[in-house]
């Protein structure tokens, strides 16, 4: 779906891309070469180096989405990636998963990790079918994060 909503203008995610070690192993991670900052993405690549985004799937059943999805999460981030990354979930995010991401923003170089659920994805479904830009709700959806951070 976020390869419908996003590819062009990003490029074509890579799947389960792993470290040299083997020992990381991001769900997807869609590059991102626009510089244009008149554009969503070129704004996102120039306000938070998002170089490439990385994209974790967490479709749990019984299990919250916690603390410790979010520093999975922040643990991809890399300075030649930027400090943008995206978990898209089932459900929402409990408190702490929220409380940790504001407090990696704050004492992490700026890392954002966007919280997107499944709501949240069919409405830029709806975004995309009305002909407007699905990238747009994710600069909505940092302009909410700023508006909640302390």
């Amino acid at each position: 779906m976020l390869t419908y909503l996003f590819v062009p203008p990003l490029r074509p995610p890579a799947i389960q891309p792993r470290t040299y070690s083997g020992v990381e192993r991001r769900d997807a991670v869609f590059p991102n070469r626009n510089h244009n900052p008149d554009t969503a993405w070129g704004l996102l690549q120039k306000e938070h180096d998002a170089r490439m985004v990385a994209v974790e799937f967490k479709n749990y059943d019984d299990t919250e989405i916690g603390r410790e999805e979010v520093d999975q999460t922040s643990n991809y981030l890399r300075p030649t990636w930027g400090r943008l990354a995206i978990l898209c979930t089932n459900k929402p995010p409990n408190e702490s998963a929220h409380r940790r991401r504001n407090t990696i923003y704050s004492t992490e170089d700026k890392k954002l990790i966007l919280f997107i659920t499944t709501a949240d994805l069919l409405e830029m479904l709806d975004i995309k079918e009305r002909g407007e830009d699905p990238a747009d709700f994710i600069l909505d959806s940092i302009e909410d994060f700023y508006l909640q951070h302390e």
